[in-house]
């Protein structure tokens, strides 16, 4: 009895010691141009010492919405970040300038027609640069991995073209890159100038807004069967969009809630859609996984192909679709299988 009673005890000691408490820190750090300051999230495992270029990753948010309903939306087992935690990994997160919790400059207090589009490519890569040497400095180490999704793919690789050195490895999630004939992003879309077919149709104003009901369009858009949930569990949507609209102070003034969101991703992408790119992949000189899910329309197979054809000076570059997803396979039913590609590629050597 005796024997039962502290096997029992040891097993109780092993369950706990193997159930590490995450600890989270909100905080703000300053951009590199004055005026603007950055909010950061970090998580690891409570008591972490061991910090490496290998162990630290910075997750890069897309066009629409910003860091912490991408990557840590706490609806049951979604967050990415915990998942990345519990596997050893020091995360890290951030807004972009105008996005989120991050500085709104006064364009986005101002009628969105009254403006050109916000947060250009350019001045996004130095908000990224901004926060890669906080952590740098923070941490003392050399470098740092970065997983972009959508445009923040696109960012994370402009980023990596001009300071791979700063960069362990770069995983682009869903990436946009130079096709063409993109029929959301491209020629014959919104985005052109009726009038001059090369030019940007500055019409669309600073900003955007963006529902709940336009996000649930375009995921239930890419998912190529009427029952929406054997994709997708039923709930997560819901989840992230209430997460999503708290990130803006002003999204509950409109009817319906919406949350504001930059269109300078729009001006920049346009121009890659139409043959003027905005960076190189040749310039990237890390470990690459260009991944994706089959039914993505923001990134099509055409642009991933042109990608990893151009990565010719990445020493490891690697392509993976991941079969029954969309835009949106982090929240989807195959998102394990995805969690582990990125991680797998993470722990493979050079």
């Amino acid at each position: 009895m005796r024997f039962r009673f502290a096997l029992a005890l040891a097993c109780l000691l092993f369950a706990s010691a193997g159930q590490a408490k995450t600890v989270k820190q909100d905080y703000f750090i300053d951009a590199v141009d004055p005026g603007i300051k950055l909010f950061v999230r970090s998580k690891m495992t409570e008591g972490q010492t061991r910090f490496t270029d290998d162990n630290i990753v910075l997750f890069i948010h897309g066009a629409t919405f910003p860091s912490t309903p991408d990557f840590d939306l706490q609806y049951k087992d979604y967050s990415w970040a915990d998942w990345m935690v519990d596997k050893g990994y020091v995360v890290y997160m951030f807004d972009k300038r105008n996005y989120g919790f991050s500085t709104r400059e006064k364009a986005m207090d101002e009628p969105a027609a009254s403006g050109k589009p916000v947060s250009r490519s350019y001045l996004v890569i130095r908000d990224i640069g901004a926060v890669v040497d906080h952590i740098r400095k923070k941490h003392s180490v050399s470098r740092v991995t970065l997983i972009g999704w959508s445009w923040g793919a696109m960012t994370a690789g402009y980023y990596t073209s001009l300071n791979s050195e700063k960069v362990k490895k770069l995983v682009m999630y869903a990436p946009a890159y130079a096709f063409p004939l993109h029929t959301n992003l491209g020629p014959g879309t919104g985005l052109q100038n009726k009038r001059k077919p090369y030019d940007f149709n500055y019409g669309v104003g600073a900003y955007r807004l963006g529902s709940k009901a336009a996000n649930d369009g375009r995921w239930d858009g890419e998912i190529p069967v009427t029952d929406k949930n054997s994709y997708r569990e039923e709930g997560v949507r819901d989840a992230f969009a209430l997460e999503a609209l708290k990130t803006d102070p002003t999204s509950e003034s409109r009817n319906p809630p919406s949350l504001r969101a930059p269109n300078g991703v729009l001006e920049d992408t346009f121009m890659q859609a139409t043959g003027r790119r905005i960076w190189n992949a040749s310039s990237i000189y890390v470990p690459t996984l260009v991944i994706a899910g089959e039914f993505d329309t923001w990134s099509f197979p055409e642009d991933r192909e042109g990608l990893i054809r151009d990565l010719t000076n990445a020493p490891v570059k690697k392509h993976v679709l991941i079969r029954n997803a969309t835009h949106f396979v982090l929240f989807e039913k195959p998102r394990f299988e995805f969690f582990n590609e990125i991680a797998n590629f993470l722990k493979e050597q050079p």
